[in-house]
């Protein structure tokens, strides 16, 4: 499972605001022609607050075919299709 940094996203749960910084994924399903399907959670230090699929198909999935199928591009798109910022490693 890969997993990234957020910037801090608040998510109500059962009558209480729970702060989510992380958010992991990874790929389910992928035809090796045009679609991937990932899992992902987002979560604080501790739990899994929220998680479902999200698709890379079409133009996106040839993105990232060019990109070397990278989880960092990966992780940045399923931030971008769930409205998260990333935070970047800088290595």
């Amino acid at each position: 499972m890969a997993q990234i940094s957020i910037q801090p996203v608040f998510i109500w749960t059962n009558g209480v605001e729970i702060t989510a910084t992380k958010l992991n994924a990874y790929s389910i399903y992928d035809n090796l022609e045009d679609e991937s399907k990932f899992y992902y959670e987002l979560q604080n230090e501790d739990k899994t607050l929220i998680n479902g699929n999200l698709s890379i198909i079409g133009d996106a999935y040839i993105q990232w075919l060019i990109n070397d199928f990278s989880t960092l591009w990966a992780l940045e798109y399923i931030c971008t299709q769930l409205n998260l910022i990333p935070i970047i490693p800088t290595n």
